[in-house]
């Protein structure tokens, strides 16, 4: 027989809960840069350095010039629930700061070895070496009036947590948007965030969002194009912009200064923005304004959560002030000329897509179809080729089936396989006048860190100002008058998947691929069909495409006259 023992209540340890405190706040490298940066804000910083190495996963650096603090704060800062910002619960109910509850510095040391060195005043300052959780060192140092905090080898001692951080270039990119989005909220403060000796954003102080931070996050371009965004419904003041869509999904919303991620917020936000297709018409910069009482900040370790008192008055505001935005967003078109030297291929295997591939491309936005005289059904790997189906499949016929293949992930497939193909590198275009593509700091920041990826697969692009990229070439098989268009999607595309393990070469082929691929609802001619089949039966796989979908259905025959009624 056998008693069971019920187990005893016991207090945690401070370290265990300086731990537990760290996997609430600390997720990611970016989550220690916005607690870090919204700390300098705190402060009063009007100038405000990051600098990180490998995506913050090696180090974390924040410098500030606030208000800083004495050696007895100095320490007292590395307690739990230790604030300036809150006394009473009158102050909870009212926060008008970002940080408050305590628990970021901390946490982050329990999670990292961190340094921190402050002043009050030009001189003498206080520095504090904590290593997990345990102070190391302590004592007196000369700097600057500030604050820097230095984080080295964030989770190296729990493999739990980092076993569930993602690849560098993603980690680099949500640290760079968590900059970025604090940014929008405080135009005044001048940002610089740096990434091994590579400067990723550099904004300046501005007077006002529209006059300089809103070209520096979206691009000189896309901020020429912006629709202001100003709408009041009583106690709620919504203001902000809508920006034409970047290729990436941008939407950054703040609460009374503060950056969120309210699901409820961006749902209404993302089906304000969303057209007639589906997809969304806008990216959105959004601050949102209203009594400190009337929102309840204190809903979540990390504060990137809130809980309105009167969320449908709160999203009715939103709404509206997107309907009326959303009227005026037709800003200029920027029209390129782009001049393509072709590339020497006598097989047309690498000419592009629209040259010769298949040669009725959609090149005016209307399906060039060619006539030809009919002919008799060309036998191919999946049978006799007999016709299309809703300008869409490829009818075939074999000896006891009805075959169908989707022609765009079929194209797609072939696309992908020859975009990889190791036995030689793709023939590029070069465009004899490159193509500048503004992009947001984060994708920017991606796309520096797969450039070599990207150049493997004839894809040359170069950084050029601010966030902006210059296209030099884009390999043969696709379209080089898109060239601009491919680049962003192939970033966004990049920024949604991006998972350890993952072969950045590989999504970037998968993505290419199935933005140049004929796409449904085209008409082709005979012969483009039947060189499409023939390409098709060439590649590895030819029943799958890069995203796992099926390209060939076969429908058997007795299948067929067994629906009919035939058996």
């Amino acid at each position: 027989m056998y008693l069971h023992r019920v187990p005893r209540i016991r207090l945690l340890p401070d370290a265990l809960i300086n731990l537990i405190a760290a996997g609430e706040v600390v997720e990611r490298p970016a989550s220690v840069v916005k607690e870090l940066v919204e700390n300098a804000l705190d402060a009063g910083a009007r100038t405000i350095a990051v600098r990180l190495e490998a995506g913050g996963r090696q180090l974390i650096a924040v410098e500030d010039d606030g208000c800083g603090m004495d050696s007895d704060d100095a320490l007292l800062a590395l307690e739990r629930h230790a604030t300036s910002k809150i006394a009473t619960p009158d102050d909870l109910a009212a926060i008008a700061t970002l940080g408050f509850r305590g628990e970021a510095l901390p946490s982050i040391a329990a999670a990292s070895h961190l340094l921190l060195e402050t002043a009050t005043a030009d001189g003498l300052g206080t520095r504090v070496e904590v290593e997990f959780g345990r102070i190391l060192a302590t004592g007196p140092c000369a700097r600057p009036r500030g604050t820097a905090v230095t984080v080295r080898d964030l989770f190296a001692r729990l493999p739990a947590r980092l076993k569930f951080l993602r690849s560098e270039a993603t980690e680099l990119r949500h640290a760079v948007a968590a900059v970025a989005g604090l940014a929008f909220t405080m135009p005044a403060v001048g940002f610089t965030l740096e990434h091994g000796r590579r400067a990723l954003l550099r904004l300046p102080p501005a007077g006002s969002l529209e006059q300089q931070r809103l070209p520096d996050l979206a691009g000189a371009l896309r901020a020429r194009q912006a629709r202001p965004v100003r709408h009041s419904a009583g106690s709620v003041r919504v203001t902000g912009f809508l920006l034409p869509p970047g290729g990436g999904r941008e939407i950054v919303l703040a609460v009374n200064g503060r950056v969120v991620r309210d699901r409820a917020l961006a749902g209404a936000v993302n089906r304000a923005l969303r057209g007639p297709s589906g997809a969304a018409e806008a990216d959105a910069y959004l601050a949102i304004e209203l009594p400190a009482a009337d929102v309840d900040v204190n809903v979540h370790p990390a504060k990137t959560e809130v809980r309105f008192a009167d969320p449908g008055r709160v999203i009715g505001a939103v709404t509206q002030a997107l309907a009326a935005a959303r009227l005026t967003l037709h800003g200029p078109v920027d029209v390129r000329r782009v001049v393509i030297v072709p590339a020497a291929a006598p097989t047309g295997r690498w000419l592009p897509l629209e040259q010769a591939a298949y040669p009725s491309g959609e090149r005016a936005g209307e399906p060039q179809v060619q006539e030809v005289a009919p002919a008799p059904p060309v036998a191919t790997r999946w049978g006799r080729y007999i016709g299309q189906y809703r300008d869409t499949y490829l009818l075939l016929e074999d000896g006891d089936a009805l075959v169908l293949i989707d022609q765009h992930v079929a194209h797609e497939r072939v696309l992908f396989e020859r975009l990889l193909d190791l036995r030689s590198r793709p023939s590029v275009q070069g465009l004899l006048l490159p193509e500048i593509v503004e992009l947001t700091p984060a994708l920017a920041a991606l796309a520096a860190e797969a450039g070599p990826e990207l150049e493997a697969l004839g894809l040359e692009l170069e950084t050029a100002s601010g966030a902006s990229v210059r296209v030099l070439g884009v390999p043969a098989p696709l379209p080089a008058a898109r060239a601009g268009d491919l680049v962003r999607r192939l970033l966004a595309d990049l920024a949604d998947a991006a998972t350890p393990g993952e072969g950045v070469r590989e999504r970037a082929a998968a993505s290419l691929a199935c933005q140049a691929a004929i796409k449904k609802n085209r008409p082709l001619a005979r012969a483009e069909a039947e060189r499409l089949l023939a390409d098709l039966a060439g590649v590895r796989d030819p029943h799958r495409c890069p995203h796992g979908r099926p390209i060939v259905l076969r429908l058997p025959h007795d299948e067929i006259e067994r629906r009919i009624g035939r058996r």
